[in-house]
């Protein structure tokens, strides 16, 4: 029995091991100078595809968050980032980039599309504090791609002159 015990022990020592040495060297103000991301396709939600956040949503970020205001604007976190103490969450974001080929490792196969990893990092008392980005592909983008501009709206209206009409009465 204590056999037993000493291997269930050395395995959950090493699985708490395995799971430190992926994270980052956070500073009780919220803030590393190296920010640790997991394997871009080794996600835990969203089928390892990631998401395609809009600009807006990510103009809503911005240190003081909560967890349960980054959950509300960007859904949860794509990545395990564990159960206890957890002060980082990492997202996979896609954004559509014409001229942009295709990512050989992404298994959709579109062209077209920035692959980008987003990291929140949050301070002792569980606000958001830092971020960091991480391109993907192509391994040079600029990540968040720019927004694209709107192309000006041209509004028509026809103005249709009728006699008015009579009412009954």
């Amino acid at each position: 029995m204590k056999k037993i015990a000493k291997v269930g022990f050395v395995l959950l020592a090493t699985g708490l091991l395995a799971a430190c040495a992926t994270k980052s060297k956070i500073t009780p103000e919220g803030t590393t100078d190296e920010p640790r991301f997991p394997k871009p396709y080794s996600l835990t939600f969203n089928n390892d595809r990631g998401t395609f956040p809009t600009f807006d949503e990510l103009d809503q970020m911005r240190p003081g968050l909560t967890k349960d205001d980054i959950y509300k604007i960007l859904g949860r976190p794509h990545y395990d980032e564990g159960m206890v103490g957890v002060r980082e969450w990492d997202y996979l974001f896609h954004f559509y980039t014409p001229g942009v080929g295709v990512d050989p490792e992404n298994t959709s196969g579109v062209e077209g599309i920035t692959t980008c990893q987003y990291k929140v990092i949050f301070d002792k008392d569980k606000f958001a504090r830092s971020f960091f980005w991480n391109p993907v592909f192509p391994k040079d983008a600029v990540c968040p791609p720019p927004a694209p501009k709107q192309e000006p709206q041209v509004i028509i209206r026809e103005i249709i002159k009728e006699a008015p009409k009579r009412i009954r009465q």
